[in-house]
């Protein structure tokens, strides 16, 4: 435990007395060969703002404060379940917690002198508040769960407007992808226009429609996806995300993800961070395919095999299209 003397604080660690300087110093050590101190120091005083304690946001928050991050804001309304655990830093005991107040315990265990400037929010993102928390930030990461269309547009709407660079990241099967939106350096429309206000409107009546029981969960599920694939260029699908999109069942509303994935999708994240609060500019998608940079080159599928895949699956979601086209028509 944190103890202040005088206004200077300090922790005991087998019996030994040690200072927030010391205890950040032995921290950040180890990359200091790699990491310059500039580097580390932007790292170390950015506000850095995660949207979202799921797979996307919890190991990015994670793997920030592991690698010095010490203003961090997590917002997250939803509470930890065991499926969680392969791709979330949680444990046992933090089963039914709020995401957002179980990672900021959990980044305070590494980085205990960081109590007052490492918060949560456990109300999540909403329409409400995200200017207020965007405006705060120096970067955003958003990892705000896909069936919130409406708040996602607004997180990016603000940080155009604010010039906040926002990292969003995806983990497609064995696939990490972060997708790097600088706002900060050039003049863009949110999302680059992948969502526009009109769907949004459209989204908000579908929304309803699916809190008031008139339509179902897979319906409604049917509609986001359908609207909003984001950056995901249909060659960047891994093959495995491809045949699982073939062999799911309609009324499936599971979210099949791997672990590993958001591992390497939060270094990736917190290397984008490093660089951009720099001054540095970085890919705008940031992309490994885990099983392909493992596996034998002459295992990986080619893209003559993919092509088949591609247009087998292009015509199971022209079929959900039109389902979803069959149910705004109904609402």
């Amino acid at each position: 435990m944190v103890e202040k003397n005088n206004g200077t604080e300090s922790l005991t660690i087998g019996g030994v007395s040690v200072s927030h300087e010391e205890y950040y110093s032995e921290l950040t050590v180890s990359a200091s060969a790699f990491v310059s101190p500039e580097m580390q120091e932007r790292l170390r005083n950015a506000n850095i703002l995660v949207a979202g304690a799921g797979s996307i946001g919890n190991p990015i928050a994670m793997m920030a404060v592991k690698s010095g991050a010490e203003n961090i804001t997590v917002m997250d309304p939803g509470d930890i379940e065991v499926s969680n655990f392969p791709r979330q830093n949680y444990t046992i005991k933090q089963i039914g917690m709020n995401k957002a107040q179980a990672t900021v315990s959990n980044m305070l265990s590494i980085n205990p002198f960081a109590s007052e400037s490492i918060q949560s929010v456990p109300e999540g993102m909403t329409l409400n508040n995200v200017r207020e928390y965007v405006e705060k930030a120096d970067i955003v990461v958003d990892g705000v769960d896909i069936r919130e269309l409406a708040v996602i547009y607004e997180l990016h709407r603000c940080a155009a407007e604010m010039k906040k660079p926002v990292l969003v990241g995806y983990d497609l099967a064995g696939t990490a992808m972060i997708a790097v939106y600088r706002y900060d350096l050039e003049s863009i429309e949110p999302l680059r226009g992948e969502l526009i206000p009109e769907k949004i409107e459209e989204f908000s009546g579908v929304q309803d429609a699916y809190r008031e029981g008139v339509i179902s969960e897979a319906a409604f599920l049917d509609y986001v996806y359908d609207a909003f694939t984001g950056p995901i260029k249909p060659l960047d699908v891994p093959t495995e995300q491809l045949e699982e999109i073939l062999g799911r069942n309609d009324s499936d509303n599971r979210t099949f993800q791997i672990g590993t994935t958001s591992t390497v999708l939060s270094a990736l994240a917190v290397e984008a961070m490093r660089r951009i609060l720099v001054g540095e500019k970085v890919r705008d998608t940031i992309l490994v395919d885990l099983p392909s940079v493992v596996r034998r080159k002459s295992s990986n599928p080619n893209v003559l095999k993919k092509i088949p895949l591609l247009m087998r699956t292009l015509m199971v979601l022209k079929k959900r299209g039109e389902r979803v086209k069959k149910m705004l028509s109904d609402i």
